[in-house]
């Protein structure tokens, strides 16, 4: 008789997980097609005004995180911050940037991303791992974070003289004149979101609306399912964001490096990789921390951060050489591999 309940609480347990992860899968495929359809609706006007199309590009480039960071704070459950921007830093480097270097068999690294984009990156995640190494961002080092990302953009912009489209151009407005450029680069995490621009004004009002619209719903339930999934395994909701998540989030990113090397257009593969990371760690870190504090659990921030760093100094290196080889490449992954076991205490 036991033997039979146990069996049926089993079956229950099972048909709960399955439907808490196809509620999680739906919700992060709804949730880039929201990215997807207000990065296209703001494409309509990147051309028209310097400081308006720093800030689409920007927040553009972030739009996943930042729905997630925000539905997270505003649903009571801030502790989920962190854990999402340290997974999706952390998978956008060692992952996305060393399978895109398999990929590419010799990933060159342009200049610019070695001159502007790499300092950034150091600075971005030095700044967030200060911050963070107690446990918890306030308001305080929310501003600071915000602060920091401010002035590299004044500095970033003032400086903007590269008429080149590069990875830089993702937090830099030099490339105004080319939209179709950053529309495809930007894009890319985003899979064929940017190339479906509105051509009218009343268009781009509606489809940015939507695009927001399906942003904070499909966040919402992300966050939920998330949690509603952790419940019902022996693993934390923090150590599911901070894996499973990233890695969901991270696929549109690796299809799209995966098609622009297809392309032999190397110059675009890591586009998304310096200038997001840093747009994650200070921009969304620091408009999340202004809601409210950030904790987050201290398994996972003993294990992320110095994996973080290390990621970030790594692909600092290999910009010194101006490419990414394939062995290279398998030293990104298998260092993301072991990220992944020491997160669920394989070893």
């Amino acid at each position: 008789m036991s033997f039979s309940i146990l069996i049926f609480t089993f079956s229950i347990l099972s048909v709960e997980i399955f439907i808490w992860l196809f509620i999680f899968i739906v919700s992060v495929v709804a949730l880039l097609q929201g990215a997807a359809l207000f990065s296209a609706a703001a494409a309509r006007f990147f051309s028209k005004d310097v400081a308006a199309g720093f800030a689409a590009i920007a927040i553009g480039a972030a739009l996943p995180e930042l729905a997630l960071a925000l539905a997270a704070v505003l649903t009571g459950r801030p502790e989920l911050v962190l854990p999402v921007l340290l997974g999706s830093s952390i998978a956008n480097i060692l992952l996305v940037a060393g399978a895109s270097a398999i990929a590419a068999k010799n990933l060159p690294i342009n200049r610019e991303c070695t001159d502007a984009d790499a300092p950034l990156l150091v600075a971005a995640a030095a700044i967030f791992c200060f911050c963070a190494i107690d446990g918890i961002i306030v308001f305080g080092e929310g501003l600071l974070m915000l602060a920091a990302f401010s002035a590299c953009a004044v500095f970033l912009i003032s400086h903007g003289r590269v008429r080149k489209f590069t990875p830089r151009d993702v937090v830099t407005p030099s490339i105004f004149g080319s939209t179709p450029g950053i529309v495809e680069m930007v894009g890319a995490r985003f899979s064929r979101g940017f190339n479906r621009r509105a051509k009218d004004f009343p268009a781009a009002v509606f489809l940015g609306l939507g695009g927001v619209l399906l942003l904070a719903i499909a966040a919402n339930f992300t966050i939920e399912s998330l949690a509603g999934t952790a419940d019902l395994l022996p693993v934390s909701a923090s150590i599911l964001a901070v894996s499973a998540l990233a890695i969901f989030a991270a696929m549109p990113e690796l299809w799209g490096s995966f098609a622009v090397i297809a392309k032999k257009r190397y110059e675009l593969a890591l586009g998304n990789v310096f200038s997001g990371v840093a747009v994650n760690l200070l921009l969304v870190a620091g408009i999340a921390a202004m809601f409210s504090p950030l904790p987050v659990d201290g398994a996972v921030l003993d294990i992320s951060l110095p994996f973080l760093a290390a990621a970030a100094a790594l692909l600092t290196v290999s910009g010194f050489s101006r490419r990414i080889n394939s062995g290279q490449g398998w030293l990104y992954v298998l260092l993301y591999a072991l990220f992944l076991s020491k997160l669920f205490a394989i070893f």
